[in-house]
């Protein structure tokens, strides 16, 4: 750990001692349960069995233990599978990537410096997008946005966060996905992404989308209204890092259908009708305190198996 993830881990750790009441169960779920998943004998992974659809996720180093949990859990709740395509931030080590390759022999692994080289000469058909992508390093999550775009030739996307924990069968991404997605589907939630632009205010009717999951068709994904919002990204703000390509979904993406909030949420606690909770980072610690809780009651220690 370098000393930002020490800071954040202490973060969780008196988080989840004063404000959740439950720190005993953070500390052994997160240094002790969690750590059980590496031990698994199986492979994770199912076969795809539709032929239009890739899966793709951004990912790092620190996050492969809840990578794991997240798909993991995502492979027991979807009936539907697609190409699974895992995205290095660029800190991925060969260790990790052994791993991954244990548990998802099928998955493509997609570099991020390999990403700008292959993809060179299809980047610059787009000056904009392909200079934010090979120039503005501090939009990590850019990488979320554009390269799930170029690196797979499947008709349909689904775009999903390494934080998720999924509890039961995501019938509306199912059905809609069956459908041939007739409309681009995206998590809401009340808290608004503060995105800013130059001159002009984000709407205020896409604040509220949530990149956690989006579900798109490649068609419906406008490469000259993302670069249009690109360069009118105010990049002398910080927040924007955080948010970038959240609000670039959004924006981009025409007649966005929001996923039902009580079953898709990150706000909350998981009931009976919860399908998936995004544990975003001001709530991380409620992945170990609730989130696997919850799985391993579900699942038993099957799920190790």
């Amino acid at each position: 750990m370098n000393l930002r993830q020490i800071k954040k881990e202490f973060f969780y750790i008196r988080k989840s001692f004063f404000v959740y009441k439950r720190g005993s169960k953070y500390l052994v779920n997160k240094y002790l349960t969690a750590k059980k998943i590496l031990q698994k004998k199986e492979v994770i992974e199912k076969k795809t069995n539709n032929g239009d659809l890739s899966v793709h996720l951004l990912t790092c180093h620190r996050d492969m233990v809840m990578l794991l949990w997240s798909l993991a859990s995502y492979f027991r709740s979807f009936r539907v599978f697609g190409d699974l395509h895992i995205h290095s931030d660029g800190t991925l080590t060969v260790g990790d990537k052994k791993i991954l390759k244990k548990y998802f022999p099928s998955a493509r692994i997609v570099d991020s410096e390999n990403f700008v080289r292959d993809y060179a000469e299809a980047l610059d058909e787009y000056p904009v997008i392909s200079r934010f992508r090979k120039e503005k390093n501090q939009y990590v999550l850019l990488k979320k946005i554009i390269d799930p775009y170029f690196v797979s030739d499947k008709p349909l996307r689904l775009i999903i966060d390494s934080d998720l924990l999924w509890f039961c069968r995501p019938k509306e991404i199912e059905d809609a996905i069956e459908r041939g997605i007739e409309n681009p589907l995206m998590m809401r939630t009340r808290k608004k992404c503060p995105v800013f632009l130059r001159g002009k205010k984000f709407p205020e009717e896409l604040s509220q989308l949530n990149s956690g999951i989006v579900l798109y068709k490649k068609k419906d994904f406008r490469p000259e209204v993302f670069s249009e919002y690109l360069n009118s990204i105010d990049e002398s703000n910080p927040e924007n890092r955080h948010f970038i390509e959240q609000a670039g979904y959004a924006h981009t993406l025409f007649g966005v259908t929001p996923l039902p909030e009580d079953r898709y949420i990150a706000l909350g606690s998981v009931a009976s009708n919860t399908v998936m909770r995004h544990y975003t980072s001001p709530r991380r610690a409620l992945l170990y305190i609730e989130g696997i809780e919850k799985l391993l009651e579900i699942y038993g220690k099957d799920f190790f198996k």
